[in-house]
């Protein structure tokens, strides 16, 4: 499935802020919910290569995509870019955040991980706060 990202917005019909029954509404297969590291609530749909991250409230944060899931920002597919290639991308963002595991562009509410591949590993998608101790949603 391909997912166009609109910074701080989300991925086409899927918005930040909707809740966790639009969500499910919108796609085609039912998630799988779980807790990562037992505070984030997540639903995952495996074959989309999708994580969706909700808030308190059940409104969604941040989309995290993985293979098979196509995502690009501004016609750029951003899974199969290097680190390199993307930090030259959002090199514009004077908040830019980068370490060996990945980077973190706050301007454009996208960040990636890259842990043991070349290639980015999961892409996220996030609201405006989401990172921050401020609530996201």
């Amino acid at each position: 499935m391909i997912f166009s990202v609109t910074p701080h917005i989300g991925a086409g019909a899927l918005r930040f802020g909707m809740s966790r029954a639009a969500f499910r509404a919108q796609l085609p297969e039912t998630p799988e919910r779980f807790f990562r590291g037992e505070v984030e609530d997540t639903d995952s749909y495996p074959s989309l290569g999708l994580f969706v991250l909700y808030n308190d409230a059940e409104t969604c944060v941040a989309l995290e995509f993985t293979r098979p899931a196509r995502v690009l920002l501004d016609g750029t597919s951003l899974l199969p870019l290097s680190k390199k290639k993307a930090l030259a991308l959002f090199a514009a963002d004077p908040a830019l955040e980068q370490d060996e595991a990945g980077y973190t562009c706050y301007q454009q509410g996208i960040g990636a991980y890259y842990e043991d591949s070349q290639r980015a590993e999961s892409v996220i998608a996030f609201s405006p706060g989401y990172y921050s101790s401020e609530d996201p949603g």
